[in-house]
């Protein structure tokens, strides 16, 4: 583990134990790491809106002699590029595009890919897979929620898990309205919810609804300490580097379907469904046939 996680776990162990000032200002560290590395303290304090003496006794609180010591682990973790800018990465994808730079690229993406599967099965235990699958399961309605990026991987999630059961609702805020969609949500239902940071504000809020009327929130995102993972009951985490200038979401896209398959597992109904659903469409026309018009 490494420091910056070690942080992490520490700030999100002692969070409850902390004064209501502290608190403000460890959530703000949860969810800004990329300020908390590049912004002054007095920029930060600015943004939180409490006094600027917080933020010492926070690193204190974790172990730190200054807040500088604190901030030390943030700006490290932003120079490996677990927090980066799209310009300055569209950049360097483009420098690479100069003389043998095309073959390295190649390679990168390969090698990228490789790296991100074989870090989702490293970084995902069989049991909380499995057991995230046994919540979706058990609920009497699976809310969907993904947007800005992760809306396509929303589609696909509902696309599928609609085989699956026909207990699965995108929530797509048509018309800028979320809360209808959400209108009936309940203790007896679940939240799947896909958001890679920068997160997408109603995707962490769309959680956060579900999980304060008692609804069961699983995430798929790229860290612990993400806006929607501490919005969540179960964390899913997805690698997402990349050579490309956005994050990758290969990782998203291998999740939903081994998470999917391990729903389907768990559904007794499933291979009816899906066979009628696939005579369905048959009748229907809904696949190209190769005949003359």
């Amino acid at each position: 583990m490494s420091e910056y996680q070690d942080l992490q776990d520490r700030l999100k162990r002692g969070f409850p134990d902390l004064p209501p000032a502290l608190q403000t200002a460890a959530t703000y560290v949860l969810e800004h790491p990329g300020n908390i590395a590049t912004l002054s303290m007095r920029q930060v304090a600015a943004d939180t809106g409490i006094s600027l003496g917080n933020f010492p006794r926070l690193a204190k609180a974790l172990g730190y002699d200054t807040y500088n010591e604190l901030r030390s682990v943030f700006s490290t973790h932003v120079q490996t590029g677990s927090v980066g800018d799209y310009h300055i990465r569209a950049g360097a994808l483009q420098e690479g595009a100069v003389g043998d730079g095309l073959q390295a690229t190649w390679q990168e993406f390969r090698d990228a890919a490789h790296r991100n599967v074989d870090a989702l099965f490293e970084q995902n235990h069989l049991s909380a897979v499995n057991a995230a699958a046994g919540r979706l399961a058990q609920a009497r309605r699976i809310y969907v929620v993904g947007m800005q990026a992760s809306l396509s991987s929303a589609i696909y999630a509902k696309y599928l898990g609609s085989m699956v059961s026909e207990r699965f609702r995108i929530v797509s805020g048509q018309g800028g309205v979320f809360a209808d969609d959400i209108a009936e949500i309940g203790p007896e239902d679940a939240v799947l919810a896909v958001s890679m940071r920068p997160s997408s504000e109603f995707t962490i809020r769309v959680a956060r609804a579900g999980r304060a009327a008692g609804a069961h929130v699983v995430a798929l995102t790229d860290s612990d300490a993400a806006p929607l993972a501490l919005s969540a009951q179960e964390v899913l985490l997805i690698p997402n580097r990349s050579p490309m200038f956005f994050d990758s979401y290969l990782g998203v896209t291998l999740m939903l379907e081994v998470l999917l398959g391990f729903l389907t597992m768990q559904s007794p109904d499933a291979v009816a469904r899906i066979e009628n659903m696939e005579n369905r469409r048959r009748a229907m026309g809904e696949y190209w046939q190769d005949r003359d018009i």
